[in-house]
């Protein structure tokens, strides 16, 4: 019976070893393949990260190059606009020439052109500058035949735009701009001469010229004349090229052609009549 119960035991025990050992084999192949396939998942695990990567960096490239596209195309769109703005104002300058050719055949005569200009540093007040030329140029009986792009010649940041007025005579035009001189300084004048020498004198170095009349405005000063005939006749260049020198050019003028302008707005003798008539209300009534 012992020996039998010792067989038992020395079966059982070899049973352990024989299942111990070949678990053991089990697992000891295994493992590299295990390591392998994890190290296989990572490299994909980072492959796919770096595409991820990629395909962000191209759709953000080719939304950044779809939105320089979609710019040019407006400014494109907007030159075209200017283009054809020019054109058809061209056109227009060609049908009024044809139709005074055909009047001069029939015994017109050619009307006056006199010179214009507008000139200032300030940008954005071009549209309200124009606006003010155009009214003052349209109350002595101008009209602009024909107004070229605007241009920075210096290129110090000041544009300069250049016209041709038809409508007056420049020696009519000579003695009305004399006579304008002396109501520049008046607070209550009711000419348009008013509102585009208070948008010169806001809007910074420029100026404006209609015919004879000029105006020059600079960081020192603000001044205004009119030009003899027979100056302009000898010099044909652009007085309003270099505001300083324009400036410089007026105060040469005789002085019944010329005026200082006020650097502010003029004020007006009414209210510091009022002020000077106004009772002394603390003053004591005895």
């Amino acid at each position: 019976m012992t020996v039998i119960l010792a067989l038992l035991c020395l079966a059982i025990a070899g049973r352990e070893l024989y299942l111990a050992f070949d678990r053991k084999q089990a697992r000891g192949p295994a493992g590299p393949e295990v390591a392998e396939l994890g190290r296989r998942l990572t490299l994909a695990t980072e492959e796919i990260a770096e595409l991820r990567r990629f395909h962000a960096d191209d759709l953000n490239g080719r939304a950044a190059v779809r939105a320089g596209d979609e710019a040019r195309l407006v400014v494109a769109e907007q030159r075209l606009d200017v283009l054809a703005d020019e054109i058809a104002g061209v056109r227009e300058h060609l049908a009024r020439r044809l139709d005074l050719a055909v009047a001069a055949s029939l015994g017109a005569d050619a009307p006056d052109t006199v010179a214009g200009a507008l000139a200032s540093g300030d940008g954005p007040a071009r549209p309200a500058l124009t606006r003010a030329f155009d009214r003052l140029a349209l109350r002595h009986g101008l009209r602009a035949e024909l107004t070229l792009p605007p241009v920075d010649a210096a290129g110090d940041g000041v544009w300069h735009v250049r016209s041709y007025l038809t409508g007056r005579s420049p020696r009519a035009l000579e003695a009305e701009f004399i006579e304008l001189l002396g109501t520049l300084n008046a607070a209550d004048a009711q000419d348009p001469v008013h509102d585009l020498l208070a948008l010169l004198r806001d809007a910074g170095p420029g100026g404006a010229q209609i015919g004879p009349f000029l105006v020059a405005r600079t960081a020192e000063e603000f001044v205004a004349g009119v030009l003899p005939l027979a100056e302009l006749s000898r010099d044909d260049a652009d007085p309003l090229a270099d505001p300083k020198d324009a400036a410089a050019r007026l105060h040469r003028l005789p002085a019944a052609r010329f005026r200082d302008l006020p650097p502010g707005p003029a004020q007006d003798p009414d209210i510091d009549a009022d002020t000077d008539t106004e009772p002394d209300l603390a003053a004591d009534p005895a």
